[in-house]
């Protein structure tokens, strides 16, 4: 039973986008939790307590490039900053995790981590020790690629208003299909060149003539309309019926021609007659 057939229908390549469901689950995860954690520490939102965002902001406006901002919006403001990126950090982790506007969820994670690696690992040194400008280039991975076709809710959305196809990243036609291409034959047929009566007087010469040809035919096997050009003279030679001197003559000036080597004198001349 040959089942050649049947494993290679039902191999199918993978999609490349299936490669990332760790990295989605990773992010979505680590969003998700960091949001919740934030909302239920209470210590996050008390000015009184160590832990307090307004406290930590202070910290982090050290040395930072957007020390301006941190200390003239956020610090004033610090309790309703905390909670918008507390619930923004849950809102992103549930959005990655269901697919549900995958790429916008993925660009305000990006917003989010550029925003911490400016201020809270701003310091870090060397500066892959701070976490943030490496979920930088995760969630820039995760909004170039988009969610996954078949488990997000992006790819209904899409499905049902072609408006917002910019929210997944559809293949083009047939790009998984396999096509089988059939080996393209090279091989030059073999041309048959019947003797005339007229050369039957001398076959030893045309033995000759044939074994000659089929020397210079070999040196130019790939040469599909050299070879034609060979048949033609080789026909030519023969239905003339010449002697051997004129034969050999004729050999010599077509392979000058053809190695593009010609000679002196009177071989030189017949060779230029054949070329034109």
């Amino acid at each position: 039973m040959d089942t050649t057939g049947a494993s290679n229908a039902s191999a199918k390549p993978m999609d490349s986008t299936s490669l990332l469901w760790p990295l989605r689950i990773f992010m979505g995860l680590t969003f998700l939790y960091a949001g919740l954690q934030h909302l239920t520490d209470p210590s996050y939102f008390d000015p009184s307590m160590a832990g307090y965002i307004g406290k930590l902001v202070v910290g982090y406006s050290t040395g930072s490039p957007i020390h301006a901002f941190l200390m003239g919006v956020v610090e004033p403001n610090a309790v309703a900053f905390g909670y918008t990126v507390a619930v923004g950090e849950c809102l992103i982790g549930i959005a990655v995790l269901a697919g549900f506007l995958f790429r916008i969820a993925a660009f305000a994670g990006l917003l989010l981590n550029v925003t911490f690696y400016l201020s809270a690992t701003w310091n870090a040194f060397p500066f892959y020790f701070g976490s943030d400008i490496v979920f930088v280039m995760c969630w820039l991975t995760l909004m170039l690629t988009g969610p996954q076709l078949k488990y997000s809710i992006d790819t209904a959305l899409a499905t049902r208003y072609p408006s917002l196809s910019w929210l997944v990243s559809l293949p083009p036609q047939g790009s998984f299909q396999t096509i089988e291409v059939s080996p393209i034959k090279t091989e030059t047929p073999a041309v048959q060149i019947s003797v005339p009566n007229k050369a039957k007087l001398y076959p030893n010469q045309v033995r000759e003539i044939n074994s000659a040809f089929d020397r210079i035919k070999q040196q130019f096997i790939l040469h599909r309309e050299t070879q034609a050009m060979l048949e033609f003279a080789r026909a030519f030679v023969i239905s003339l019926g010449v002697d051997r001197n004129d034969s050999a003559s004729i050999l010599t000036a077509l392979q000058n021609i053809l190695t593009r080597r010609p000679t002196e004198g009177p071989t030189a001349k017949l060779g230029d007659a054949l070329a034109q």
